[in-house]
């Protein structure tokens, strides 16, 4: 685990440097100066609709670069090695069609969007080379995970992909380009992440590209087959649940509310920023332990990612929850953005929920088993789609908000049951009870001790005092195996001796 670990540690640390500029970009972009909620909502809105587009064009490529990877690696040479050539060449055909289909239901699109999202409308055919690229990049991302690259692409995508986009941000702030050319480079942004990994592999000599059909090609063929299949639904529900949110807002209510549930899922995804690094550690050390069957290492894995991820999402939620309100008084964020508080809590609760369940999709998906993935998330996007839906156009706002927590609250303990029945998994313990009683009762006394204490004075001294005392008792109570071996590092490259044991 301690391998895990020391990777998981280094990517989040990308990741949240990542997350510290896209805060910034978040401020800029819903500044009451600089951006209104519908262009802000426009650049949500071309973000999940690129999402969409690399869905439909991945024909189940990037499962196939996880799960059969290390088959290719152990059995064939570099350069007779066509993984990722068969990758590029199917998932460059299913771009073709998709680009093909998205103009051909031009007119359905006009009538969905243009009453209440015109401005979508006008900027919509920017979405294609926009899906086309983060095609590419999650495909080599997928194929650089094989490498044990996750904390090179955890940089990429978490950091230098909101660096490209916060220079492109102020260059707007600053009048040097217009709104028009912001979201057209807006768009690009994948470009850029795209090009640095191809000239990182190609550097290191591991960009290999074989046009002959390999002997493992050959022997797993049917498998391959199989596997991308299926796994291409699971692609396209995944996604299609991840943006039926923005789609349905910007249909029935209009790009102002895109923006305001934007803004709730970005504080959200600081929740989840420990989740996108250990998935990207572990997705290999996973696949390779199903290979040798090393049930055990699985388990152990999955407990704890379970504490881990658990821990870190309450932190970040409470941290969050007391100083929602009075953050954006405080730093001139746009007013409507007061909007989002709830669905800021309903998201943040589905993503304890989520996190607290630890990497139980990756262990079903590296599996044999991997075509449960594919039920669970249809029966996923069953639930989503026409909750999220019809909550929407009874309570507006909110309405995604609350499909969101039901559905994903079903489907994870899904695979909760499945795992725990399956391989006798479960990754909860006591400790699981006692974490979640600390923040809570953390929360309530810092919260009515301090809620009459306003302006940047409260922000400081209620982030100070949960963050302490949370940190206090979740060491002292050693909650997580991972905390103290990672605070007494640090305190030893500090100086100060610690005899703590680990």
């Amino acid at each position: 685990m301690s391998q895990i670990r020391k990777r998981s540690l280094k990517a989040a640390t990308w990741i949240y440097l990542g997350f510290l500029i896209g805060a910034l970009n978040t401020y800029l972009l819903t500044h009451k100066n600089w951006f209104e909620p519908n262009e802000y909502g426009l650049t949500q809105g071309l973000i999940q609709i690129g999402l969409l587009i690399f869905a439909f064009s991945t024909l189940g490529v990037p499962t196939f670069l996880y799960k059969f990877f290390p088959y290719y690696e152990d059995n064939i040479e570099q350069k007779k090695n066509d993984i990722l050539s068969i990758a590029l060449i199917i998932s460059l055909i299913g771009f073709i069609i998709t680009a093909v289909s998205v103009y051909l239901f031009q007119p359905l699109i006009i009538q969905k969007f243009s009453k209440n999202s015109l401005l979508l409308v006008n900027y919509f055919y920017w979405t294609i080379p926009f899906g086309f690229f983060i095609l590419l990049y999650n495909i080599l991302e997928a194929y650089a995970y094989g490498f044990h690259k996750g904390v090179l692409t955890s940089l990429l995508k978490e950091t230098i992909l909101r660096l490209y986009t916060l220079i492109v941000v102020l260059l707007k702030v600053f009048d040097l380009i217009s709104f028009h050319t912001f979201i057209i480079l807006f768009c690009f942004q994948y470009a850029a992440i795209s090009i640095i990994l191809i000239l990182h592999l190609h550097k290191e000599g591991k960009l290999w590209l074989s046009f002959k059909i390999s002997r493992v090609t050959i022997k797993f063929r049917k498998k391959i087959f199989a596997i991308i299949s299926l796994t291409y639904i699971v692609i396209i529900v995944g996604t299609l649940r991840g943006s039926i949110d923005a789609l349905v807002l910007a249909s029935k209510i209009n790009l102002e509310a895109v923006g305001i549930f934007g803004f709730a899922a970005y504080m959200v995804a600081l929740l989840q920023a420990p989740l996108r690094s250990i998935v990207a550690v572990t997705i290999p050390i996973l696949a390779r332990a199903w290979k040798q069957k090393d049930h055990h290492e699985i388990s152990r894995i999955y407990k704890r990612s379970s504490i881990n991820l658990l821990t870190f999402s309450l932190f970040v939620f409470f941290c969050i929850w007391l100083n929602y309100n009075q953050a954006i008084e405080y730093f001139a964020i746009n007013p409507k953005y007061l909007e989002a508080r709830w669905v800021f809590f309903l998201l943040g609760i589905m993503s304890i929920v989520e996190m607290g369940t630890g990497v139980n999709g990756q262990i079903i998906a590296t599996s044999s088993h991997w075509r449960f993935e594919l039920w669970t998330s249809l029966l996923l996007t069953i639930l989503i789609i026409p909750l999220s839906y019809l909550l929407t156009v009874r309570y507006g706002l909110i309405g995604p908000a609350i499909a969101n927590l039901v559905s994903f609250s079903i489907y994870n303990f899904v695979r909760f049951w499945f795992l725990w029945k399956k391989f006798n998994m479960q990754p909860f313990s006591k400790k699981t009870v006692e974490v979640i009683l600390i923040a809570v009762c953390i929360y309530a006394a810092v919260y009515f001790s301090t809620e009459s204490i306003h302006g940047i004075g409260g922000l400081f001294i209620r982030t100070i005092a949960f963050s302490s005392l949370f940190m206090i008792f979740v060491y002292v109570r050693n909650i997580s195996p991972d905390l103290k071996p990672i605070i007494n590092t640090a305190l030893k490259r500090l100086g100060y001796k610690n005899n703590m044991p680990e």
